[in-house]
């Protein structure tokens, strides 16, 4: 069972051989998780598997699809979970 709308990307599009199909799931999991990807943590899938990136992830995950739709959403989804949270370093509004 997905436990965010990015896990739930992951356990549904990789199979996918359509873009229909890829819309299909994506509006399934945005019923299930109607705060989508947004709600879901940068970085919080680090812990769960053996992924060290994203790309790593979408590499593995979105090789079955034909679906570009397909292959996007997974690739998202990967990143959101398994890249590392980016930091952002306020503006002096100074340059150097």
């Amino acid at each position: 069972m997905a436990a965010n709308y990015a896990t739930c990307i992951l356990d549904k599009a990789g199979q996918v051989q359509n873009d229909k199909a890829a819309m299909a799931a994506a509006q399934g999991c945005l019923a299930t998780f109607p705060s989508g990807i947004e709600a879901v943590k940068p970085g919080s899938g680090r812990e769960l598997t053996g992924y060290d990136s994203g790309a790593e992830c979408a590499a593995k995950k979105a090789a079955d699809t034909r679906s570009e739709m397909a292959a996007y959403q997974i690739k998202r989804a990967c990143m959101r979970l398994y890249d590392e949270p980016q930091t952002h370093t306020p503006s002096t509004g100074q340059i150097d």
